[in-house]
């Protein structure tokens, strides 16, 4: 009878145990998914900004001629008035810049994390290899 009862314990604590490694599994699972999302949304931003930034940049190099050359609504544009697109166009590339260089650290940050999580579901998977799930 006490053979029994041990048995029965023993098969309930594997039990209890393979279902809390279940249960850590997709807990990673999820959070890895997670991560790829943030990634994924990072990305986007990253190729939205430098779009823009490209963009400004085109418009520096393609600024209007000064002098006689270009005449708006009859009037020649005014030395203020292209410096100071100048300047703000600058003043929008060095931002754009910096955001890209934000998004790339967070994008690595985001990427280590994510290597993290999936080392602990190899460690807990040992017969089955996630390495697919660093391809993604």
């Amino acid at each position: 009878m006490k053979l029994l009862f041990f048995c029965l314990l023993l098969v309930s604590m594997s039990v209890s145990a393979e279902m809390e490694n279940e249960k850590q599994i997709s807990e990673l699972e999820v959070a890895i998914m997670q991560q790829q999302q943030e990634q994924q949304i990072l990305f986007q931003r990253f190729q939205m900004l430098q779009e823009l930034r490209r963009h400004e940049i085109t418009q520096i190099e393609q600024a209007l001629p000064t002098g006689s050359d270009v005449i708006i609504n009859g009037e020649a544009p005014k030395y203020e008035d292209t410096a100071r697109q100048r300047r703000e166009r600058t003043e929008r590339v060095r931002r754009y810049t910096d955001e890209l260089n934000e998004l790339y650290v967070r994008y690595q940050e985001t990427e280590n994390e994510r290597q993290a999580l999936i080392e602990q579901l190899n460690g807990l998977k040992p017969g089955k290899d996630v390495s697919a799930e660093r391809k993604k």
